[in-house]
Parts: structure tokens; sequence; C-alpha cells
């Protein structure tokens, strides 16, 4: 009997470890991997964070830059007025016939996006609105009134 008490014991130790072996050591580390790739991508969600401050700071640098010799420019415009006006109020006036909603042509208001200083990623949503006007006329007013707002008119 003793025999068959100790042959029974083993079998349910076995169980045991087959058990553990099988379904909770795989859980276990399957919850470890999965902290560790969410410490890998919170660490490089702070490192790109930190390009982007720099990115930022950079583009704030150059502009303070850019404005530093901004004066220097405006020196040598009052020599170039008298051609100025003429060249702008053609300009002026294709703008305003392509910001208006009844004559709505998306390459026109796109390639008015693009001449203008806007900066790149404002460019990118502005031209997206305007493709999404092209394909739902229901939307050119919208998109129309944030090109007008963005480019200042």
């Amino acid at each position: 009997m003793n025999k068959n008490v100790l042959i029974g014991i083993v079998l349910i130790a076995l169980a045991g470890a087959g058990y553990y072996q099988f379904s909770y050591k795989p859980a276990q580390e399957a919850a470890a991997t999965a902290a560790a790739d969410a410490k890998a991508a919170e660490e490089a969600a702070a490192k790109a964070a930190e390009e982007a401050a720099a990115a930022t700071k950079k583009a704030a640098d150059d502009a303070a830059a850019a404005a530093a010799t901004a004066p220097a420019a405006t020196e040598t415009a009052p020599a170039t007025t008298e051609t100025a006006p003429a060249a702008t109020a053609p300009a002026a006036t294709d703008a305003a016939a392509a910001l208006d909603p009844a004559n709505f042509d998306a390459a026109k208001v796109n390639a008015l996006i693009d001449a203008s200083a806007l900066d790149a990623a404002l460019k990118t949503t502005l031209k997206a609105g305007v493709d999404a006007a092209a394909a739902d006329p229901t939307k050119v007013a919208e998109a129309l009134a944030a090109v007008k707002t963005a480019l200042g008119m």
C-alpha cells in the first residue's frame, strides 16, 4: 500500500509541476515581456520628446536670428517699393479669386498654400482640408475659411 501511495503522490506532484510549467509560467513571462516593452516605449517617447524640444528650440533660435537680420533687409525695401505695388496687386487678386467658394479649384488653393510662408505642418493640415473639400463640396466654405484665416486674409 505504501508503494501505491508514493506513486500517487509523485503523480500529483508531476501534475502540479506540469500545470505550473505550461500555464502559470508562460503568463508570468508574457507579463514580464509586456512590462519590458512598456518601459522601452516610455523611454522612446521620452527621447522623442527631448528631440522635439531640441528641434523647437533650434527653430526658435533660427527665427530669432532671422528677426535680428530683418532690420538690414528693411533698409533696402524703400528702393524697391516702386515695383512692389504693381507686382502684389495681381497676386492679391489671384489669391482672392482662388479663395472664393464660387470659383473653388483645389489645385489653385493648394498652390497658394505652397507659395505662402506658413510652416510645413500647417501647410499639410490646410492642404488636407482642401483635398477633403474637393471630395465633399459641403466642406468647401470651411476649408477656404481656414486657409483665409491662416493666410491673414
